[in-house]
């Protein structure tokens, strides 16, 4: 159960335009308005592995592909990220049994996490970066902890 502090957060995030989105390894940050280096304002989604992006009609790629070390396929896979700037989130859903997140936006866009390891101590997290508290997702639990000031 999500509790009511975590589901305002989420629910915060909604409308909230994607600003910028980078690939860190094979993780994936999403910037909602914020882009990298901001402190101060905005939010930040993390996605561990694994994780994919799909829109209505195809999965378009996922956290395998991107741990290519072939520059070309690397750049081909920043570049589907590109449709996602400007855009709104739509919807944030947590999954109750995996807590596996899901973020949907306009177009059947949708990047959403899923378990391959039960044990895994974090599957994603999100920054709240005007208030300093990050919400953590594993396959166990959902919580929040406070950004050391």
């Amino acid at each position: 159960m999500i509790s009511e502090e975590i589901q305002e957060m989420i629910n915060s995030i909604v409308n909230r335009t994607v600003q910028f989105v980078r690939l860190a390894g094979n993780s994936l940050i999403i910037y909602c308005d914020c882009e990298p280096g901001d402190l101060k304002q905005g939010y930040s989604i993390w996605l561990e592995p694994t994780w994919h992006f799909r829109c209505s009609v195809e999965v378009i790629t996922g956290s395998r592909a991107a741990q290519t070390e072939d520059e070309k396929e690397l750049e081909n896979i920043i570049g589907y990220f590109k449709q996602l700037y400007s855009k709104p989130i739509k919807r944030i859903t947590i999954e109750p049994i995996t807590n596996d997140l899901q973020i949907e936006m306009d177009d059947g866009i949708i990047i959403r996490t899923f378990v391959s390891d039960p044990s895994d101590e974090e599957s994603w997290h999100i920054r709240d970066l005007n208030k300093g508290i990050i919400i953590i997702g594993n396959p166990r639990t959902v919580h929040t902890i406070k950004e050391d000031s």
